[in-house]
């Protein structure tokens, strides 16, 4: 997990480094200039390591204790009233279907169900979608969704 985080901090700083040239530096700020080599090295060292982000990428979302994290970590930002990593649509039901088809129990996809449905029911909503989905039609209406996205995205 270190390793992960390192190779993003890297990519971030490098990736900002190189492409946000178009606003002033702030005044704490050095700036410097490099040569076209220099340049081309570090666009190379950029681009690899993309290729080792995508690689642990594809490694993590086969991964399904990652997915189910990943869950948690979302729920826990809802219920702490800080921002989710994603929607309950785009991001969470999808992450729950990679989890199952990872490997991971249905008894754990519907535990972490059932705590977007406990939550709603405190009035803390993962996204406004799961808001929707009370007030339309309750926890069944929570449940069915996600039980209908995930049997689709398995077939």
């Amino acid at each position: 997990m270190k390793y992960m985080l390192s190779i993003i901090s890297l990519v971030c700083l490098v990736v900002v480094g190189c492409t946000n040239n178009q606003t002033p530096p702030a005044s704490n700020v050095a700036v410097v200039t490099i040569t076209q080599e220099e340049h081309d090295r570090l666009k190379a060292q950029v681009a690899s390591l993309n290729e080792e982000l995508n690689e642990l990428y594809g490694y993590l979302e086969s991964d399904p204790k990652f997915l189910l994290y990943l869950m948690d970590r979302d729920l826990d930002a809802a219920e702490q009233g800080r921002d989710t990593r994603g929607s309950f649509s785009d991001y969470f039901v999808p992450n729950a279907a990679k989890a199952l088809k990872a490997g991971a129990s249905r008894k754990d996809i519907a535990a972490r169900i059932d705590r977007v449905v406990a939550l709603a029911e405190k009035k803390v909503y993962l996204s406004s979608f799961v808001a929707q989905l009370m007030s339309e039609g309750g926890p069944t209406a929570v449940r069915s969704y996600a039980d209908k996205w995930i049997r689709g995205s398995q077939q």
